[in-house]
């Protein structure tokens, strides 16, 4: 079984593949600045969600790809391993950082996909506290030095050009929800590779500290505009 089956099977019927509220996703919707006509990006967009509810109070012209053919089929998202040529007014790429690099990496990407003074909808992990060596084995073998902390995230987004102006994190109940489903459909699936994943989560979950490690923000970014030349 490959990752993507996994991760498809262990979501079952979730709107959000992430820790995100769907309250708190729709109040930073409900923020956007894009005018009529604005030109939008779903990047790994998967079943395309957050770019419907993003169409659905905005007048705009959504694009969104996936690479995992089995989540695409029956949509209007493009199967691609890349994202299409931009620019684009509003670039969303929650949970989806993998997709463009990793973090850091993708920070830099995103602001190439970004027209000036164009917006970033970002949904990232960082650490709450520094992870135990226990815990990043429980995590297949992750390392402390993948994520930032929660300042370290707003400070490389403002590093590659993007400037914080909102924020929102899942809270201790937006994890339990989404942990405790995905163990849930995992052990109700019956296949041995998924069971192994539930496990280690719930390994996870019961040390020290392991409850509060993880995090995940939205964060609403601004592109910013190039200087113009001096005279």
């Amino acid at each position: 079984m490959d990752r993507a089956e996994a991760s498809r099977i262990a979501h079952g019927d979730l709107r959000l593949w992430n820790p995100l509220s769907e309250r708190a996703l729709d109040e930073a919707i409900e923020l956007l600045d894009v005018a009529p006509g604005a030109t939008v990006l779903d990047v790994a967009a998967g079943r395309g969600e957050v770019l419907r509810r993003v169409s659905e109070r905005w007048e705009v012209r959504g694009t969104g790809y996936d690479s995992d053919p089995a989540l695409v089929e029956g949509t209007r998202l493009e199967l691609r391993d890349t994202p299409p040529d931009g620019p684009f007014d509003l670039v969303v790429c929650i949970a989806s950082s993998h997709a463009l690099g990793g973090f850091p990496d993708a920070l830099a990407r995103l602001r190439e996909l970004t027209a000036p003074g164009g917006q970033v909808l970002l949904g990232e992990g960082y650490w709450r506290r520094a992870p135990s060596d226990d815990y990043l084995d429980a995590l297949g073998g992750a390392s402390a030095h993948e994520l930032p902390d929660y300042g370290g995230l707003l400070r490389a987004a403002e590093e590659a050009g993007l400037v914080p102006v909102h924020a929102s994190v899942a809270s201790d109940q937006d994890w339990d929800r989404y942990e405790w489903r995905l163990i849930l459909n995992s052990e109700r699936s019956g296949l041995p590779e998924l069971h192994g994943r539930a496990e280690a989560a719930r390994k996870r979950l019961a040390l020290p500290g392991g409850r509060e490690t993880l995090g995940f923000a939205l964060v609403l970014l601004q592109a910013n505009r190039p200087e113009p030349d001096r005279v």
